[in-house]
């Protein structure tokens, strides 16, 4: 969702006629990496049988652990629609990795998920806290996965900028605290009486360095001086130091809600609500031009929550409507290149409540945040994380304490079998991170 106040800004930033946003902010953006990674193998539709290690999982309810040992998954690990990986084993979003990180696990680890569709999946990290960060992305670097999103403290959820949290774990269910990565700031955009939306992280794929993207706005109407804004480090989970507003050579910014971030070998990029897509300069530390897709908004007037992936030469656009922390039927688009043409597919999930008020089916009770490709041995799994906010089900009172915010981690159905790209629900899975399989009781 974004602002915290619970309603979420629909305006989408200010246009000009040749198609370049001028004004304002946008979007952050996580990296995605499998979608980089060389050398792995196409999958046709997904293993069965021996995959992963399904091992003992400990946890009930909406918990989650990561298997050890333990038997030969049963059932058929499905890898979803694998497509190739390419450059070794990649670093963030996308982008060639390096050939430090060593050749890839043929199978292994395994983690398993386990959260009921009403609660979504309570992470805790490896000191049993419960992991706090949303609405943000993860990026790979080697064998490791970082989820980053926003810090919400205990309590009534905040309208100001609280900081930019991380995680580290090698099978996704698994997490290690890293600390504040990002924190508020003394002054300035995000300083004091500040809101932020949306913190991405990718990896520049000319210069090597990580780029933080955020929006930042005033912490009352959410739609005043609003920005994007940069912060730069050498390392994925080093301190991020702060750079300004991302403008482009003109010194112009760009006016908008909710965004992500995106990188491939092709270039980086910021996406942002309503359809809006932002090249970058080589350094990532300016964008160069913008243009609107408005195909990718559907029947919604105007989408949040942009999630931008690719699956071999197609890009996914995925996108909710503007219902503040209240969750609603995501929907997707399609295209050959970051650049369009952008074609509207329908809903994520299946839809009985066109009214987006309260069925348990309105995207499995989630807002989509990031879809994180894992490149294996034997496929490739798309893992889609969406925020289960505070009481999202709810008609009112939603996104009141997003502390306690859950997590919807589901792996994407990409075989051809299903328009729908989460047609069932699944409260236990397993994935094998080595093989790039997946498997479900």
């Amino acid at each position: 969702m974004g602002e915290s106040g619970g309603t979420k800004g629909e305006a989408s930033g200010t246009t000009e006629s040749g198609g370049s946003a001028l004004g304002g902010t946008t979007g952050s953006g996580s990296s995605t990496i499998g979608l980089g990674g060389s050398g792995g193998s196409v999958t046709s539709g997904g293993t069965s049988g021996s995959g992963g290690t399904a091992g003992k999982s400990t946890t009930a309810g909406s918990s989650v652990t990561s298997s050890s040992g333990g038997a030969t998954a049963k059932g058929g690990s499905s890898a979803t629609g694998g497509s190739g990986g390419r450059a070794g084993s990649s670093a963030t979003g996308g982008s060639s990795g390096t050939s430090s990180c060593g050749a890839a696990a043929g199978s292994g680890p395994v983690g398993t998920f386990n959260g009921p569709l009403a609660t979504g999946i309570a992470f805790k990290d490896t000191d049993g806290n419960a992991v706090n960060t949303h609405g943000g992305g993860i990026i790979q670097v080697c064998d490791t996965f970082y989820m980053h999103g926003l810090y919400f403290p205990p309590g009534k959820t905040p309208d100001d900028f609280n900081g930019v949290s991380m995680y580290s774990s090698k099978d996704l269910a698994t997490w290690k605290n890293e600390g504040m990565v990002f924190p508020k700031q003394p002054s300035g955009e995000l300083g004091p009486n500040r809101n932020c939306d949306r913190p991405h992280i990718i990896k520049c794929p000319k210069t090597g360095e990580f780029i933080l993207t955020a929006r930042a706005s005033d912490d009352v109407t959410f739609e005043q001086d609003r920005e994007v804004v940069y912060a730069t480090s050498a390392t994925v989970n080093g301190q991020y130091s702060y750079q300004g507003i991302l403008k482009n050579a003109s010194g112009q910014s760009a006016s908008h809600s909710d965004m992500s971030a995106y990188a491939d070998d092709t270039g980086a990029y910021f996406v942002t609500e309503s359809g809006w897509v932002y090249p970058l300069a080589d350094d990532c530390h300016s964008w160069v031009s913008g243009k609107q897709y408005s195909a990718v908004n559907g029947t919604s007037g105007g989408g949040e929550a942009p999630t931008v992936f690719r699956v071999g030469s197609t890009y996914y656009w995925i996108a909710s409507y503007k219902t503040g922390w209240r969750c609603n039927n995501n929907f997707y688009s399609t295209a050959p290149a970051m650049t369009g043409p952008w074609t509207y597919q329908g809903f994520i999930a299946p839809v009985t409540d066109t009214s987006n008020d309260i069925s348990l089916q309105r995207t499995w009770l989630s807002q989509t945040t990031w879809v994180q490709p894992v490149v294996g041995s034997k496929g490739t799994v798309y893992v889609y994380w969406g925020d289960h906010w505070d009481n999202c089900g709810a008609t009112s009172g939603a996104g009141a304490d997003n502390s306690l915010t859950t997590f919807v981690f589901q792996p994407l159905v990409l075989d051809g079998t299903s328009k729908e790209l989460l047609p069932t629900y699944l409260a236990t899975w397993s994935l094998d991170v080595g093989a790039g399989t997946w498997s479900s009781p």
